[in-house]
């Protein structure tokens, strides 16, 4: 089996009640998550990322492990703070709501040992360390090397405002990354916040199209999964129970990305997907999705 390449941040989500005080805490993070959740599944996953050598990049560390992901190209840096995302509900009653991030990077870290690459390898990347000027000149060279060996490229979109308040800062890299990227897997609330346009399929045929014609729209507000490729657009509805849960989003990418690898789908076959194609890997996203939400039963677990 083809490997599974997960390029991203690791962070811990930790979840107060109004007056401050701890509920729980769980991995943070699509594409550590969605690492996570395919290699239960029995995919050959490395992830491609960093923690620091604290009790907290311990937890990730031995979580990622636990499932069965290889952390062989996880680096463990010593100057600094692994990050954390601390989530507040405004009552009682309320699910989480206000978020504050706390971080502490060196300059000189994500030092890693990229992975080899071999054709029809699977390399998942995004979020902020996508953009980031900390690695944005390493990440670049790799995903040109990972094109060059025919890996197929999936992209996920998408950062917090309080990583990088001015979005014309970072346009340039999102636009290289969609270039580059075989498909886009995308929350529709990302797509809103980088192209200031609320309408998914305005973003699609607009922005995105041009780029990579596969995308696949994560739509928290509508419940609903759905694939865009050219005029052509699929989409399935997904339980509202699902949708409130943290992992749902990174179950839905495992999806997709499980499908693609199952398939040992190439870029072509993306490029102009039939309509069996997109249900099949829609249904898998949503059952993935499902899957991961129903593994959490907490009140805090839920957004």
């Amino acid at each position: 089996m083809k490997k599974i390449i997960c390029i991203g941040e690791c962070s811990l989500n930790i979840v107060l009640d109004p007056e401050g005080r701890p509920l729980g805490s769980m991995p943070g993070g699509r594409v550590l998550n969605a690492a996570a959740i395919l290699a239960s599944e029995k995919y050959n996953v490395i992830i491609a990322s960093e923690v620091s050598a604290d009790p907290v990049g311990d937890i990730l560390a031995t979580h990622l492990q636990n499932k069965g992901v290889d952390i062989s190209s996880l680096d463990r840096f010593t100057e600094g703070r692994t990050a954390l995302n601390v989530f507040t509900a405004a009552d009682a009653d309320s699910v989480p709501t206000s978020l504050t991030r706390y971080e502490a990077y060196p300059d000189d870290c994500f030092d890693i040992v990229w992975p080899r690459v071999d054709e029809g390898d699977i390399i998942l990347f995004g979020g902020f360390y996508a953009i980031d000027r900390r690695m944005r000149t390493r990440l670049t060279r790799f995903l040109a090397h990972c094109a060059e060996r025919k890996a197929l490229l999936i992209y996920l979109p998408g950062f917090l405002p309080q990583q990088e308040p001015r979005i014309t800062r970072v346009m340039p890299a999102i636009l290289e990354n969609l270039e580059i990227a075989n498909v886009v897997v995308a929350r529709n609330i990302d797509l809103s916040l980088i192209f200031g346009i609320d309408n998914t399929d305005s973003v699609y045929h607009d922005h995105i199209d041009f780029y990579c014609r596969s995308l696949v729209s994560v739509d928290t507000a509508n419940r609903r999964i759905s694939y865009y490729s050219g005029k052509e657009m699929s989409s399935v509805e997904i339980p509202e129970s699902t949708c409130r849960t943290m992992l749902w989003n990174s179950g839905a990418i495992a999806g997709v990305v499980g499908a693609i690898a199952e398939r040992e789908l190439t870029a072509e076959a993306l490029e102009k997907p039939t309509a069996d194609l997109r249900e099949a890997i829609l249904g898998a996203a949503a059952l993935s999705a499902n899957k991961a939400a129903s593994t959490l039963s907490h009140q805090w677990q839920q957004i």
